[in-house]
């Protein structure tokens, strides 16, 4: 299978760099290349000129020049037109009616209260966590009787199949709901079971494609449509340059692929993409979550701010078992797991709306360690105290754990260090 290494956006002309990594800071996902390729927009590196400056995912242009041009082959790259994404009200509406359609199965529910996780019975089912369904197309059909519905325009993962009928895009895997600050359901994350291996491909000259024949391993080069390499790679950082005839063509690397996706049906007939803006899961101790009432809106002083919604569900959980109520209440446990450390400006409208008056950053111990992340951590604390929050910076050692609920968990309590 020929996998797409760009895909479109909806800004027109415009390329993401999905599968390949950007020309300026060798990251997938997100950045973006024109069409004639002759300029990059890359959210990690910065340039004299500002792309989306005012935006919740600043980025800059840079421009590319001789060898480094890269222009856009536009008839292998997907184009359906994207839906704009249904309100906060229908969203919740329709991903409620999925979730009661939906069940857990017992290799995920033994993942989620395994020792790795160690969420109960009771926390699993208020959180409402669900196995992607295998008849993806018999979900659409019962929820269209209990809707009363022809469709599902402007609902993410949801896509009209062969124009014939309504299906859901996705993969086997755990269905992790995402929380907006009044309790609706309007996204979700999966964690799929099996990651495939995907091939990493910088292009030197055009017409250098590359996939996983085979998995785990066999990686196919085709330059031309000419098979130029094929062999078995071993997973790795390092590039592999390949040459045809004596000219570097380009560079390869095997890699793992994401363990976790958005469920999002953007470039698919019908489709909606999950962004624009990407939802911000509120995650809340399972003892308020079952009392919470959709359609009000979550208050807290205090707030955690991190990534990742199931990470940040078991860390809100275990603040209860760790902390007596009085901490509780100085340092809050309420979590929002931000879509990617860039995004937290997307934050700021929210906590205002909660009435959050302090800030805990909250971030995986190697975040210092990543330029990028430090970057976004700098900004994001300069900008909070710009706008009167009170700001702290929680630490611990990578030796009790990668993530905040890898600590909680290992029942270590991090270090909180008063910013501003």
């Amino acid at each position: 299978m020929q996998m797409n290494l760009m895909r479109k956006t909806k800004l027109k002309g415009w390329y993401e760099y999905y599968r390949t990594p950007c020309i300026i800071c060798g990251s997938t996902g997100a950045c973006m290349i024109h069409k004639d390729g002759n300029a990059v927009v890359c959210i990690r590196i910065e340039s004299d000129k500002s792309f989306s400056k005012n935006s919740a995912l600043p980025s800059y242009l840079h421009k590319l020049t001789g060898d480094k041009k890269q222009k856009i082959d536009e008839t292998e790259v997907p184009e359906y037109e994207c839906n704009q994404k249904q309100n906060a009200h229908n969203l919740n509406e329709a991903y409620g009616v999925f979730l009661d359609c939906l069940e857990l199965n017992e290799e995920h529910y033994q993942h989620l209260t395994s020792d790795e996780r160690q969420l109960s019975d009771q926390q699993v089912a208020i959180r409402e966590y669900r196995s992607f369904p295998e008849k993806p197309w018999e979900v659409t059909r019962m929820m269209k009787e209990e809707l009363d519905c022809d469709g599902f325009t402007g609902i993410p993962g949801f896509y009209l199949k062969d124009n014939k009928y309504w299906t859901i895009a996705g993969a086997n895997g755990i269905l992790i709901p995402f929380r907006n600050h009044y309790n609706q359901v309007v996204g979700f994350q999966y964690r799929i079971d099996k990651p495939l291996n995907v091939v990493d491909v910088k292009v030197r000259k055009q017409g250098l494609k590359a996939r996983v024949k085979e998995q785990p391993n066999l990686v196919q080069v085709t330059y031309d449509g000419e098979i130029i390499f094929e062999e078995r790679m071993e997973l790795t950082k390092e590039f592999v340059t390949i040459k045809h005839e004596e000219d570097i063509m380009g560079w390869v690397r095997l890699a793992k692929g994401n363990r976790y996706y958005w469920l999002s049906s953007a470039n698919k007939p019908e489709g909606t993409g999950s962004g624009d803006p990407a939802p911000i899961h509120i995650s809340v101790p399972t003892s308020k979550l079952k009392d919470w009432k959709p359609g009000t809106v979550h208050k807290a002083k205090t707030v955690w701010l991190s990534e990742g919604p199931l990470k940040c569900d078991i860390a809100a959980d275990c603040i209860e078992k760790l902390y007596d109520p009085l901490e509780i209440e100085e340092i809050g446990e309420t979590f929002l797991a931000l879509p990617g450390v860039g995004a937290w400006r997307l934050a700021i409208p929210i906590m205002k709306e909660m009435g959050v008056e302090q800030v805990n950053l909250c971030f995986d111990a190697d975040a210092v360690s990543n330029r990028h992340v430090k970057s976004h951590l700098m900004e994001c604390a300069k900008e909070l105290k710009q706008q009167g929050f009170r700001g702290n910076l929680i630490l611990w050692s990578e030796k009790d754990g990668k993530g905040i609920d890898d600590v909680f968990l290992n029942s270590k309590i991090p270090h909180i260090k008063k910013m501003f």
